[in-house]
């Protein structure tokens, strides 16, 4: 609706400009005769214009079909031809035809006329090819970054679909790892196996990051129960860390990585340090382990692999991942903007 009403608007100072145009053909020349003519003449031009725009929805601009040149070369003609002669239409519905003829016939400027229709006809025609390849531009623009957007949620989703039965398959060992040692404390074991699947199992593709905080604690407490004593735990998280939001299930996987590759294995296991906090507009996670194994930097299976994977996809460069080895362990330092993702 905006777009014509500039045109309209555009066509009306076009009026007004003929109008003062016209002043300089003579000294006796009236603007207020004037400018129903020029009325008369743009409005045609402009309604022309009208059947132009959607001429060129129908006709492709290519300059190598000749389809192309027969259309629109009887078309800027007749758009001339209606421009250089429309004003003399209301000689024509007064009856007087012998003096519209002679009008026209003896006109100084209907040559003139007709170029400037033909070159009206030329720059209505252009402007409407380059609006429309605009739109088509923006639509297809539009249209891959929406390919883009399913291609990511298509990945995400795969990644995720890996990362569940990885951390049932997981969580089931630690479950069955108990059965033959203490009946009651698997029990409880898969009680709290349930609560944890409901998070894993959730379609979220976004929570606070006290939601993935407390997940985690959950977990560990999880572990604790095979693990006992063995596993021993240091967790601090400010509270300005706990308002961010984060995609699900990205800290959890550092802390499995953890205890299955650096401290489970132990006769005296280990301790394991979590550490959140905001730091630059950037929520910094860390996972430390004081195994002898990878721990959390144990990369070669789904854990921190699907992270690198789905950070890499929900914001590009913005996120980081550094690995570094202790004296003894492993640590690994996540950086997450807090800004909205990309």
């Amino acid at each position: 609706m905006k777009g014509w009403i500039a045109y309209a608007v555009a066509w009306i100072a076009a009026a007004l400009l003929w109008t003062l145009a016209s002043l300089n053909t003579g000294p006796n020349v009236d603007p207020a005769t004037m400018f129903p003519y020029a009325v008369l003449i743009m409005g045609s031009a402009a309604f022309m214009g009208v059947g132009l725009w959607h001429l060129t929805a129908r006709i492709p601009l290519n300059w190598r079909s000749p389809a192309f040149y027969f259309v629109h070369a009887p078309a800027m003609t007749m758009y001339a031809l209606v421009y250089s002669t429309v004003w003399i239409v209301p000689d024509l519905m007064a009856g007087k035809f012998a003096a519209a003829w002679a009008a026209l016939r003896t006109s100084p400027v209907l040559l003139w006329n007709i170029l400037t229709g033909a070159g009206l006809y030329l720059s209505v025609a252009g402007l409407s090819y380059a609006i429309r390849a605009q739109r088509r531009a923006r639509a297809e623009e539009a249209a891959a970054a929406a390919a883009r957007l399913l291609a990511e949620q298509a990945q995400l989703a795969a990644l995720r679909a890996r990362l569940n039965p990885h951390f049932l398959f997981n969580a089931l060992h630690s479950v069955g790892a108990l059965v033959p040692h203490d009946a009651a404390r698997a029990d409880k074991a898969i009680e709290s196996l349930g609560d944890l699947l409901r998070y894993t199992l959730g379609t979220e593709d976004e929570v606070l990051f006290s939601q993935e905080w407390r997940f985690t604690q959950d977990y560990l407490a999880f572990e604790q129960l095979r693990l006992g004593e063995r596993l021993r735990i240091d967790a601090n998280a400010t509270p300005a860390a706990m308002a961010v939001p984060v995609p699900p299930l990205i800290l959890q996987p550092l802390v499995e990585n953890a205890i299955r590759h650096g401290i489970a294995d132990r006769d005296g296991g280990g301790r394991i340090e979590l550490s959140a906090e905001v730091r630059n507009n950037r929520l910094m996670l860390r996972v430390a382990d004081d195994g002898n194994g990878g721990g959390a930097a144990a990369g070669d299976g789904v854990g921190l692999t699907s992270v690198r994977q789905r950070l890499r996809a929900l914001y590009g460069d913005a996120a980081s991942i550094a690995i570094d080895r202790g004296s003894p362990g492993y640590s690994v330092t996540m950086g997450l903007p807090c800004a909205p993702r990309r």
